[in-house]
């Protein structure tokens, strides 16, 4: 009769395995973003699901955008036995540099099926870059 040998290195392995998939979980990453820009206007689109909107903040400031928020625990399963959490809880922070200089103070944000709109007219270009003066 042929006995297979015992391999304790293998079973720990396995046994810390389990353990590091029962208490891991995968971080959010920064939100996923697309800069769209137009002639008149910048867009910065964010893809984020799962996020009341009250918990979202947004500065626009003339060169950049910041974007943070915080997803917050649910009490859904108060009285329940969760057996697996797979949902990420905590908060995050994005800065968005943007292509052309624009006019901070008209932004516009709108959220919607996880998916953050800020649309952003552009600054004027011609003030932003000054005036030419021939000499006489």
């Amino acid at each position: 009769m042929y006995l297979k040998p015992i391999e304790p290195f293998r079973e720990f392995d396995r046994l810390r395995r389990q353990l590091d998939s029962l208490f891991s979980y995968e971080e959010f990453e920064r939100p996923r973003i697309d800069v769209i820009e137009t002639e008149k206007e910048v867009k910065v689109k964010a893809e984020i699901p799962g996020i009341s909107k009250d918990d979202l903040d947004i500065v626009v400031y003339d060169e950049e955008v910041r974007i943070s928020g915080e997803f917050k625990k649910s009490d859904e399963y108060k009285d329940e036995n969760l057996r697996r959490v797979e949902r990420y809880y905590g908060s995050f922070s994005r800065v968005v540099p943007l292509p052309s200089e624009v006019k901070s103070e008209e932004a516009k944000a709108d959220y919607k099926d996880g998916i953050l709109t800020i649309t952003i007219p552009k600054a004027d270009v011609q003030s932003s870059r000054g005036k030419r003066i021939k000499l006489q």
